[in-house]
């Protein structure tokens, strides 16, 4: 009977899953010292979850394999692929209309008309550190809650930079989603939905549905349930039942 874990962090996942679908070696994180000099640049504290992403598999190829992750730049330099405020992109927009003698929209006319101290009248601003792969969202993280360890996610949903709902309870809970849904990407997933089949699939595989079922200690936890079977290289993956859709348990085996 092989051994199993349940509830595995981003960065266990990550770990796990990257030297066995890119066979490229362990994942990699990035050194304290650029981290900290993007920091420094910056002025800013990034969140301790995301930090120790960082830290631990920062450079991980499952954080670019769909929706792409945005790293640090020693000197915050914004934009191409970097970590970038989305004040930075209202400044670009701004600046952009002003040399094309473009009328402005409605938005960028009131932030136009006010201080850049003011601006968070009308919108906040946010990290921005996740990009859809086609560019449609960003994930953000409010720049006034970068000192909490495990912050709520927005994505901007009416895809601007003004407009902005939760994405995530916590970083971590957008980190675990996002890289599931990476690796999907790269991998063959087999999903379930008749419960019957759920619960023969968990018994052939020795997983505990109880200890499945069991929520992560983060914010936004109860929603996905992972069990790692190691030996077998096999992750099952449990979406409890909304209003929006059926129980699901799908079944990542890396060959």
């Amino acid at each position: 009977m092989s051994e199993k874990w349940y509830q595995i962090s981003p960065i266990e996942l990550v770990r796990w899953a990257e030297p066995l679908v890119f066979d490229e070696g362990e994942a990699e994180g990035f050194p304290e010292e650029l981290i900290a000099s993007y920091e420094a640049a910056a002025e800013v504290r990034l969140p301790a979850a995301f930090r120790d992403y960082l830290l631990a598999c920062g450079q991980a190829d499952l954080n670019s394999s769909l929706h792409e992750m945005f790293i640090p730049d020693r000197n915050a330099e914004p934009f191409q692929h970097r970590l970038t405020f989305s004040y930075d992109y209202i400044k670009g927009d701004l600046k952009w209309f002003r040399e094309k003698e473009e009328q402005d929209y409605e938005e960028l006319a009131r932030l136009r008309a006010l201080p850049q101290q003011r601006w968070s009248e009308i919108t906040d601003n946010y990290l921005l550190f996740w990009c859809e792969n086609q560019g449609c969202w960003y994930a953000g993280i409010k720049v006034e809650d970068l000192s909490r360890p495990d912050p709520v996610v927005y994505f901007n949903d009416k895809d601007d930079m003004y407009h902005w709902v939760p994405f995530a309870d916590s970083v971590q809970s957008f980190l675990l989603s996002t890289i599931l849904e990476n690796m999907e990407e790269e991998l063959h997933v087999d999903e379930i939905r008749n419960p019957t089949q759920i619960q023969k699939h968990l018994a052939e595989g020795d997983v505990d549905f109880q200890r499945l079922q069991e929520p992560y200690p983060f914010s936004g936890g109860r929603f996905v349930h992972t069990c790692l079977d190691r030996d077998a290289n096999t992750l099952y993956v449990y979406g409890e039942q909304t209003k929006e859709r059926l129980a699901y348990l799908k079944i990542i085996q890396v060959e």
